[in-house]
């Protein structure tokens, strides 16, 4: 369960400052993250869900040792699906991440209201 949430944390943190962070704000300008016509990239750095979707990839690829929960983060061997390694389990998991970053930002975005 703790590697659950540490997963939609780093993930929501990385997306979050790559997003608003001042840090990556010539990076953005970089790839045109202008609202008439963004890029690929541009619209890329604009949503928390495309973006933490590719942080789910990401991490799921190299955050996550074949020792826990058989190298799965998103153990669906409790739903009767086994799986190994694949490319399959690695957009479970990025899905996983994309949704999970997404209620964390929706209710951050509900305290500040």
């Amino acid at each position: 369960m703790i590697y659950l949430i540490l997963f939609i944390f780093v993930a929501y943190g990385a997306s979050n400052i790559m997003i608003y962070g001042s840090i990556f704000s010539g990076w953005r300008r970089l790839w045109g993250t202008d609202k008439d016509n963004p890029s690929f990239f541009g619209k890329l750095f604009g949503c928390f869900m495309c973006l933490s979707f590719w942080w789910g990839i990401i991490l799921s690829i190299t955050m996550f040792s074949p020792t826990l929960a058989s190298g799965l983060l998103t153990d669906f061997t409790a739903f009767g699906v086994v799986i190994p390694k694949t490319v399959l389990s690695v957009f479970f998991d990025a899905c996983f991440a994309s949704g999970g970053v997404w209620l964390v930002h929706t209710i951050q975005e509900r305290i500040e209201e």
